[in-house]
């Protein structure tokens, strides 16, 4: 049986979860300024006590939530290189993490949510995504393509925003900015951006 603390430990990691949860919900439908600490206390179905308990303020109530949508998208990529898996299918695992953000309703609210905030209080972004680096594991990847003869390039740092550029221009702002509504032509438009980038970059010539 669990001992009491470990009880405890459980009860106060769901209760912060559910009060994230809450926040989430409530930021994404009325977004950052209209939302208030009773209205997330009351969605999350605790005191707003309880929630001041956890999050000293809705700014961190944000980070929090911004944080944790982040690491759920990092957790998609394939991180360490494969000299075994074909490269087209490991940048397809790259592009399906940043479509992550957008393609369901929860995550692109989140996407939305942030750059909402960003327009209106790009200091609190700022502040938010302060030593995260978005291509790192990116780059580490591509060094590691390269150093195996799969790919070939000046500089990691540059090939990474070719491919973050392509992703966000072509696909990410459209499927955000209509809502999904681009959603069922991201299949064409992602097989293109992976073309003219191997085209590009990879040491194999891509079929037509």
């Amino acid at each position: 049986m669990e001992d009491k603390k470990s009880m405890v430990k459980k009860s106060a990691v769901a209760k912060r979860q559910k009060i994230l949860e809450g926040a989430m919900k409530v930021f994404t439908e009325n977004g950052f300024d209209a939302s208030s600490m009773d209205h997330i206390a009351q969605t999350a179905g605790v005191s707003k006590i309880t929630v001041y308990k956890y999050f000293q303020s809705k700014e961190n109530l944000f980070q929090e939530i911004v944080s944790d949508f982040l690491l759920q998208s990092d957790e998609k990529k394939p991180i360490t290189y494969s000299k075994t898996r074909p490269i087209r299918d490991q940048l397809m695992d790259f592009a399906m993490a940043e479509l992550y953000r957008v393609k369901d309703p929860i995550p692109r609210g989140v996407s939305k949510l942030l750059a909402s905030v960003y327009l209106f209080k790009p200091d609190l972004v700022k502040q938010t995504l302060a030593g995260k680096h978005f291509y790192e594991d990116f780059t580490i990847w591509l060094e590691a393509a390269k150093q195996d003869g799969a790919l070939t390039f000046e500089t990691a740092a540059l090939t990474a925003q070719i491919f973050y550029g392509m992703m966000e221009g072509c696909l990410t702002w459209n499927i955000l900015l209509t809502d999904g509504a681009t959603l069922p032509y991201v299949e064409p438009i992602l097989a293109e951006i992976l073309d003219v980038f191997l085209c590009r970059y990879g040491t194999q010539k891509v079929k037509a």
